[in-house]
């Protein structure tokens, strides 16, 4: 499994669980990425893309990046700026990766990551990883994928394309293809706290028992939403189990071969006090 966890101090107000599948793949291009202190938190999912040794070096370059950074200068005040600023040096990172002749090595990778300080969740994401909240019994998901779907709809809600178009080409396989990912050398979408529906919002908060889940494409494209909530509730006495049984059941459902496939839950505990 391609995953770091840099565990400085326990965090008291979370519990953490991670697992990852090659699927029926021949190599894993997913990468996983855990921070915690004392006060803070901070995951990252990568999933990379560009052949047998292409993806994989994109999601660990991205991930590494990013953990360098924040252990040597951290976020500070502005979390949300410090997303940003990531997510623009690990697309710089990325389309940089040369192969063995010194060529351009063309790779890419998608990224979903969080970063919480207390109760508040920052989050930001490029392609079309998710992010998705649990609470109570309801799932919902935080980001939007950007793909040419993405793109159909916007064009359709501006005018610009007829709905017998958009009703056409939502419906084709070349719907899912990406319109940003890091490696481009500049991204054409980077969503820092915005949701779903395109609307930017502060940090959210979280309430205790909250269920905050990180994953590639390889979930939602085998599982549908009530298939998660139902896996992650029924095994939520352990994060850990809930998510080795959540990419197993992602195998035993997924239809056409299965992705790679990870996935990070973190439950919020709440405030603890100080003993």
């Amino acid at each position: 499994m391609n995953r770091m966890e840099e565990l400085r101090e326990e965090n008291p107000r979370f519990e953490t669980g991670i697992s990852s599948i090659i699927g029926t793949r021949s190599y894993q291009q997913d990468f996983a990425f855990l921070y915690t202190d004392r006060r803070d938190l901070a995951a990252l999912v990568c999933d990379g893309m560009g052949g047998l040794e292409g993806g994989e070096r994109a999601s660990r370059t991205a991930a590494e990046l990013f953990a360098a950074d924040l252990k040597e200068n951290g976020p500070g005040a502005n979390i949300p700026g410090f997303l940003q600023r990531e997510a623009k040096r690990m697309d710089k990172a990325v389309s940089g990766l040369k192969n063995g002749e010194g060529k351009p090595l063309k790779a890419g990778t998608t990224m979903v990551g969080v970063y919480c300080r207390g109760n508040e969740m920052n989050w930001v994401s490029v392609g079309d990883s998710r992010i998705y909240v649990i609470r109570g019994g309801q799932i919902a998901a935080q980001t939007r994928d950007h793909n040419y779907r993405l793109l159909l709809k916007e064009q359709l809600a501006a005018g610009q394309i007829t709905r017998n178009f958009y009703e056409t080409e939502e419906k084709t396989p070349q719907a899912e293809a990406l319109t940003s990912f890091l490696g481009m050398n500049g991204l054409r979408l980077l969503d820092v706290n915005r949701t779903r529906n395109g609307n930017l919002q502060g940090a959210r908060t979280l309430l205790p028992e909250d269920i905050v889940l990180l994953c590639s494409d390889g979930v939602y494209k085998s599982l549908s939403d009530s298939q998660i909530l139902a896996m992650v509730r029924d095994n939520d006495i352990d994060m850990n189990i809930a998510a080795d049984r959540l990419t197993a059941m992602a195998l035993r459902y997924g239809v056409r071969g299965q992705d790679n496939t990870t996935v990070i839950l973190l439950r919020y505990r709440g405030e603890q006090e100080e003993s």
